[in-house]
This record gives C-alpha cells, sequence and structure tokens, in this order.
C-alpha cells in the first residue's frame, strides 16, 4: 500500500512539472534580451531580440503564435518557430498583433498608422485605421473618414465625416457591398464587391448567473429574519438575494445564512464584504488586525491576512509590492514581489482551461509571470 501512494505521488509530481502544452511559448526576457520560453521557463528560443512588443496564441487553430518583435531600430514578426512573417525591412516603429484577426496587423511609423495583409495593404499614413465589415478598413486623417477595401484600394476618398454600412433594408439584398459616407447634412453611397460572410473568430466569457426566487412575502420574510437576527447582533443588514445577512456584533463584522440563521462567517473582522467566485463559491475578503484577506462560508480562510490592501481583479499589496490572486486556479497566489503587476492575457490551452499571463515590473525592466509562478524573465 505504501509502495504504490509512493508511486503515485512521484506520478502527480511529475505529471504537474510537465510544460501545460509544448505549442505554447511565452516571451522570456534574460536580462536585456528577449527569447520564448515554454510554460515552465525552458528557453526554447534564444534571448536575442531587443524586445518583444505583442504577442497572440491561438489554440484553435493549432496554437497559431505571433511575436512583434525588435532586433535593431525596427520591429517585424515571427512565429513560434522563429519563421518571419513580417520582414524588418518595413522599418515599423511599432506593431499590434490583433488577437481576433490574427492574420492582420497594425502597425506604425513615424506617428501614423497602416495595416499588413499579407503585405503592406495600408502605408503608413493615416491617423487611424480601424477593421471594418466586409474585411473592409475605415481610415481617418484628422477627423475626416475614409475607407480602403480589402484589396487595399481606396474606394472612399479621405473627406467625410463619417462612414457606415448602408441601413437600408433593401441594400442588403444588393449584390455589392453598399456604403454610406456622410458629409454635413448630406448622405453619399458607394458600392464594392461583397465578400462572402462567414463567421469571425469570438472570443467568449462564460458567465456565470445564480438566479434566487423571490415572491411577493420576501419583504415579510426579511423583517421576519431582522428581528431574529436583532437579538443577536447590533446591526443587520439582510441580502435576500444571496439569502445571507451581514452581521456586526461589538463593532466586529460577520455573515449569517438565510433562512437558517447559522453563522457561517464568524464576527471577527474589522471590514467584511464580498469579493468574487472561486470554484462557484462565493469569496469574501475580511479586514483583520488591519490586514486584509479572503474566507469563504465555513470560516475557511483561503488567503491569510496579511496584505495592506486588496485591489479590484485579485491584486494583492504588501509592503509597497504587488501579487495576484488568481480565483477558480489550481496554483497558489502570486507572490507580492513587484512593482506593478496586471494580467496579460488569458492563453486558451483547451475548451475548460485558460493559463492566465501576468505582466509586471521589476526595478530592472517589464517581464511576465504566469498563473503556475514560473517567472519568464532573469534580472
Amino acid at each position: 500500500m505504501k509502495k504504490t501512494l509512493f508511486l503515485l505521488l512521484i506520478s502527480l509530481t511529475i505529471y504537474a512539472q510537465k510544460p501545460i502544452n509544448s505549442n505554447v511559448l511565452i516571451p522570456y526576457r534574460n536580462k536585456n534580451l528577449w527569447g520564448l520560453s515554454d510554460t515552465l521557463g525552458n528557453i526554447k528560443v534564444k534571448p536575442i531580440y531587443k524586445d518583444i512588443k505583442d504577442f497572440f496564441i491561438d489554440k484553435d487553430t493549432d496554437f497559431t503564435s505571433m511575436y512583434a518583435v525588435k532586433t535593431n531600430k525596427s520591429y517585424f514578426v515571427i512565429d513560434r518557430n522563429g519563421k518571419v512573417i513580417i520582414p524588418e525591412t518595413y522599418g515599423y516603429d511599432s506593431i499590434y498583433v490583433n488577437k481576433f484577426y490574427y492574420d492582420r496587423f497594425l502597425v506604425y511609423k513615424k506617428g501614423k498608422m497602416g495595416l499588413y495583409k499579407n503585405k503592406e495593404l495600408i502605408p503608413c499614413i493615416y491617423d487611424k485605421v480601424e477593421i471594418g465589415t466586409n474585411e473592409s478598413y475605415y481610415v481617418k486623417m484628422g477627423k475626416l473618414s475614409g475607407l480602403i477595401n480589402a484589396k487595399g484600394k481606396l474606394i472612399i476618398p479621405v473627406l467625410y465625416d463619417d462612414v457606415h454600412p448602408s441601413f437600408e433594408e433593401k441594400d442588403d439584398y444588393n449584390s455589392e457591398y453598399v456604403w454610406v459616407a456622410e458629409k454635413k447634412n448630406e448622405e453619399k453611397k458607394f458600392y464594392d464587391f461583397k465578400i462572402p460572410t462567414k463567421l469571425d473568430r469570438s472570443m467568449y466569457e462564460k458567465n456565470i448567473v445564480e438566479e434566487a426566487n423571490s415572491n411577493d412575502d420576501d419583504s415579510d420574510k426579511e423583517e421576519l429574519f431582522k428581528a431574529k437576527l436583532k437579538e443577536r447582533y447590533d446591526k443587520v443588514n439582510i441580502v435576500m438575494y444571496y439569502k445571507v445577512a451581514y452581521v456586526e456584533k461589538n463593532n466586529k463584522k460577520g455573515l449569517v445564512e438565510l433562512p437558517s440563521l447559522k453563522e457561517i462567517i464568524s464576527p471577527i473582522y474589522e471590514e467584511l464584504s464580498s469579493y468574487g467566485w472561486d470554484n462557484s463559491e462565493i469569496v469574501y475578503k475580511v479586514k483583520l488586525n488591519n490586514k486584509y484577506g479572503f474566507v469563504k462560508p465555513g470560516n475557511v480562510t483561503i488567503l491569510n491576512c496579511e496584505f495592506d490592501e486588496i485591489e479590484d481583479l485579485g491584486i494583492l499589496i504588501k509592503d509597497g509590492k504587488k501579487g495576484y490572486y488568481t480565483f477558480n486556479s489550481i496554483y497558489p497566489y502570486i507572490q507580492p514581489k513587484y512593482l506593478s503587476i496586471k494580467n496579460y492575457d488569458d492563453i486558451d490551452i483547451n475548451d475548460t482551461w485558460q493559463f492566465k499571463l501576468f505582466e509586471v515590473t521589476t526595478e530592472k525592466g517589464k517581464g511576465y509571470v504566469g498563473e503556475n509562478g514560473v517567472e519568464f524573465f532573469k534580472d
């Protein structure tokens, strides 16, 4: 039995140390140079770049990966194998990797914008370029607007106050795509070839909504609950939607479950408020001895009260440094040791798991940290 348990522990340890996916490569900084590593920090592309400005990883297309990198003065784009997608010879000052249309890149040069799709489709001469319908692009110079089609042709000159698709129902049945350009109080229609409609790639966010039954006598119940709880506590605040009551006794706050009137968080805290959801349970932010932490109903502490503050989105602050608490994760929280931290992106690993990646700053510069605690940099 002991031998079986020992082997099981070894197997779990080895499994836990495997990269999440060998195709997922994260920008890795070694002092002042950037390369790519797997999710455990093992270098896969040697750090030779001066910067990695932006990147994108897409599981739905066999983990297509694009990285906007810089070696000399200009940015260019490579894939996870180091293959050049956009050559450095274009001389771009910056490149934005579009996370919804990974084959289209917003490019910048001398303060102007353009667009790259297999080639420089739109030169960097515009103040603004936006992706529109029918695989077309709105372009702006100052306050004036125009339109460039999917082939890179300027079909509406940059002379108008606004450009948009026609809203007339009859134009939906036109064999050509109908655009409307507005200038002052006048409208003019322009026509272009119509690209067959297809579903655009989209990111969907699954929201869990809890519905609570309500009926006409809720107010009567609320008064009854409040009267009973007033016998035990100094202050009572009923929240019928979540079937709980925030209570206070001797200036200390706790939580009571309704309708059982069972105390599920003891009134020992200076502050108590709902914060978020973790594995389908509500998490409460609490303050004890002037420090903050997290608890769940049943007096379950999931984060000790040792932080100077807990900001929105799970940012932990302690001694002037910042960390992060990741909800619905198998990993411990990110220790507060960075000058700044923010959620950079969630990388889809499979249909049920997104790997969280954080952008942090240290005294030496920018870097990334995974929800697994791996630092993708070496100062």
